[in-house]
């Protein structure tokens, strides 16, 4: 049976099983979730920069890490740009309308692309982003076409993460830089966490594998970067806030997949109840990164 025939329950079932996940499965479980994601986090389709003194997270904090990560590669108006794994366009259209920059993104979904065309529009940078369809692994562009090669949250799906890394180093130009964040596992992983809270998020987010900053780091030294840096996020700034860790959350979303009853959605709320349990155990971060491509 073809994956895109599959009922919604019948495709969470197979991500719950499968070992490990499918790039046909990640991409399907992408088209699927838009309505979900739009409704849950909006437009911008990762963790959020969050600060002590606010008090409820929102689509602010997304913006204010957007820009935490263009910013740590001096991004400018000069800079032509690649969002790998793009989404819906979210990011990319903020960034081109806050730096004045050109910004290609890329996502394998073709539904993704309508939607991104609708928020392309909405920010007024029609000009400015273009949205193509490819994966990582094989980016459909010239060697040395990008300044800059951001990703927000995206490796962590990726089936041949080095590969991607590959990719991203041949179609910058040289002395170009790269940017992004992703989940991770943390330093303090070990066997139990792995089993306890590691494999359990893959489950329910549609990861093939999570790796760690140090692995990430390999990858980039492999593909040819120098100056590669790994931060871990829960250093920088409140990471937990975005993430239900409290007992009294941690019990209100039990509750909410208890009651849930369309299967995609009961399958994020599963996923962030992981989360939370997986970060309070010291299991799960957020790692950010720069490189650069040398002259």
């Amino acid at each position: 049976m073809k994956i895109d025939t599959l009922s919604d329950q019948d495709l969470v079932d197979n991500i719950r099983n499968a070992e490990p996940i499918s790039q046909e499965m990640v991409d399907e479980y992408y088209r699927r979730c838009i309505p979900v994601y739009l409704d849950f986090i909006g437009i911008h389709w990762h963790t959020g920069f969050y600060l002590d003194g606010d008090k409820e997270v929102s689509s602010s904090d997304q913006n204010r890490m957007t820009c935490y990560i263009a910013d740590s590669v001096s991004l400018g108006k000069q800079d032509r740009v690649l969002d790998v794994g793009c989404g819906i366009g979210g990011s990319a259209s903020f960034l081109a309308s806050r730096y004045g920059c050109t910004i290609n993104g890329l996502t394998p979904v073709e539904a993704q692309r309508k939607v991104a065309s609708q928020v392309i529009e909405k920010f007024g940078v029609a000009n400015e982003v273009c949205i193509d369809l490819g994966h990582a692994d094989s980016l459909p562009y010239p060697n040395n076409s990008f300044d800059v090669v951001l990703f927000f949250e995206s490796p962590c799906h990726f089936t041949e993460r080095q590969r991607f890394f590959d990719e991203a180093f041949r179609v910058m130009k040289p002395g170009g830089r790269l940017a992004g964040e992703d989940w991770l596992a943390t330093d303090l992983t070990n066997e139990s966490h792995i089993k306890n809270w590691l494999n359990p998020i893959c489950r329910t987010w549609a990861i093939p594998m999570l790796g760690d900053g140090k692995a990430y780091i390999e990858q980039l030294k492999h593909a040819g970067f120098v100056d590669n840096l790994y931060t871990d996020m829960q250093f920088e700034m409140s990471l937990s806030k975005g993430f239900s860790v409290t007992a009294k959350q941690q019990s209100e979303l039990l509750i909410e997949i208890q009651t849930c009853q369309n299967p995609l959605f009961k399958l994020t709320l599963e996923g962030l109840l992981i989360l939370g349990q997986a970060m309070t155990a010291d299991a799960f971060t957020i790692g950010r990164f720069t490189a650069q491509k040398p002259y």
